[in-house]
């Protein structure tokens, strides 16, 4: 009976992955960035685990301009919100795309169109002590979240225009996607990021 149950547990466990691939394929970096920048704040707080929406475009393309920042959203990226949605609502969880860019490297993807704020992938960490540093080009004050793709956060901070070093430490306790969400007022360009293990 143990044996029965462990496969069944298994077996969504799979699907669940393979149908988080496959969602995350059909969505850009653009709009996966804007959602979990900037509609993410609203929505995680209502994932349950079993809502979901079908796509009433023309009840939300008001709404998810106004909030998106830009006012060049496509009839495509429309869809792109509510499978993000969908996937918060029902897995609890954030869905970014794979892609080849190194997020250390070419940080501007990861933007807003504003720079008011990133959203960048760390990766799949490891348990342990992590060391994150990068280079504003600006002075300003701006909100720094680590978080787990479940929301875990490993690190939330506000951050004063007057700081004079940008390195900030945390702890991951099991291997996991890691990201790092950024909140400004204020345009802020990233020119670099390093994170490695301390």
């Amino acid at each position: 009976m143990i044996n029965i149950i462990s496969l069944l547990m298994l077996t969504i466990l799979s699907y669940s992955s393979l149908y988080a691939e496959e969602e995350s394929r059909s969505i850009s970096t653009k709009t996966a960035v804007i959602f979990n920048i900037l509609c993410a704040k609203c929505h995680e707080g209502e994932c349950s685990g079993r809502l979901s929406f079908k796509n009433t475009h023309t009840a939300a393309d008001s709404h998810i301009t106004r909030y998106s920042e830009d006012a060049n959203i496509t009839e495509n990226e429309i869809g792109e919100f509510f499978t993000l949605l969908n996937y918060m609502k029902t897995d609890c969880a954030m869905l970014m795309p794979k892609n080849n860019t190194d997020p250390k490297r070419d940080l501007s993807r990861f933007a807003l169109n504003s720079n008011k704020g990133y959203f960048i992938p760390l990766g799949n960490l490891e348990a342990g002590r992590y060391l994150l540093g990068f280079t504003p080009e600006e002075h300003v004050s701006f909100r720094l979240e680590v978080m787990s793709k479940h929301f875990e956060p490993f690190l939330d901070q506000s951050v004063c225009r007057h700081q004079k070093e940008y390195l900030f430490s945390f702890t991951v306790d099991k291997r996991v996607p890691v990201f790092l969400r950024i909140r400004s007022r204020t345009p802020l360009h990233l020119s670099a990021l390093e994170l490695k293990k301390i």
